[in-house]
């Protein structure tokens, strides 16, 4: 079907009774089919022909109307979905990111140590943490500064891409940190197994924490503790070699870092012959 390229509802019939038409249309005049006959047949044809013009405008302008406000509602109904969408995942980022329970599973008799967040938050890091951090009299410590923390005194911490606010002091360091060479070995004993157990929460590699663990497990079965003075000398080692350890982990140096579940007896053996002599020198052996 033809396109319509102009408006037939403007449209102006041909002056059909002018002279120039008579005169054209004379030469075909018959008796049976008069000139007037003719114009009349012609001014038929016309009407017709521009009545179907219109309605096929009409029906085109319909069909326009119909696609537009489809369109229409389409649009809208993208521009709902795309908001409800929106919005979902606006309550989604508002959610508790919470796991789930196992029905019928019954607490711990035993409520679980926790260390102060400072010091989790170094394990995180990947950086040396006394062992004080994890004995039970600074976790006990922990857990009442997190409780009397003064509310105006916060800072934030980022999870995922949120933003949480804590305790400004449950993130600093405890002003009374005992030294590792200055703990009991019993206090060591009890606060590597709880370090150890944190540093598997926060996905340190597990031969790091495999090696970490036998080299405690040596430092406790060593030799030297049976000696007089054994002790505090295994307990600097400790504490030497594990923050020397950590600092090459997190070195950018090409140097190979070493394994720490490799006791070095030489160096042990130099630190208690130094010990030994610190004491003779203050008069403690006679």
């Amino acid at each position: 079907m033809p396109r319509i390229t102009q408006n037939p509802n403007m449209a102006e019939s041909p002056d059909f009774d002018s002279a120039e038409f008579q005169e054209a249309y004379a030469p075909l005049a018959t008796e049976q089919n008069t000139v007037e006959n003719i114009i009349n047949t012609l001014k038929a044809a016309w009407t017709r022909d521009n009545d179907a013009k219109k309605a096929r405008l009409g029906d085109a302008n319909v069909q326009e109307r119909n696609a537009a406000a489809e369109a229409e509602e389409a649009a809208k109904e993208k521009e709902l979905q795309e908001t409800q969408e929106a919005s979902h995942r606006e309550k989604e980022k508002r959610k508790p990111k919470l796991r789930n329970f196992t029905a019928n599973k019954v607490v711990d008799s035993v409520s679980d140590t926790r260390p102060s967040p400072y010091a989790v938050h170094k394990l995180r890091q990947g950086e040396y943490v006394e062992l004080y951090y994890f004995t039970q009299e600074a976790c006990s410590e922990a857990e009442r500064s997190e409780q009397t923390a003064a509310k105006d005194n916060i800072t934030f911490t980022a999870v995922g891409d949120q933003l949480f606010m804590k305790p400004a002091a449950a993130y600093k360091a405890a002003k009374k940190v005992i030294r590792d060479e200055d703990l009991t070995f019993k206090q060591l004993t009890l606060a590597k197994t709880d370090m150890l157990r944190h540093m598997g929460q926060e996905e340190w590699p597990e031969q790091h924490i495999i090696a970490l663990g036998i080299f405690f497990i040596k430092l406790e079965c060593h030799r030297l503790r049976k000696q007089d003075g054994g002790d505090a000398v295994v307990l600097r080692y400790q504490a030497q070699v594990r923050r020397e350890w950590t600092e090459a982990l997190k070195s950018t140096s090409d140097e190979d870092v070493f394994d720490i579940s490799v006791i070095n007896d030489t160096r042990l053996n130099q630190m208690y012959t130094e010990h030994l002599n610190a004491r003779h020198s203050q008069g403690v052996v006679r």
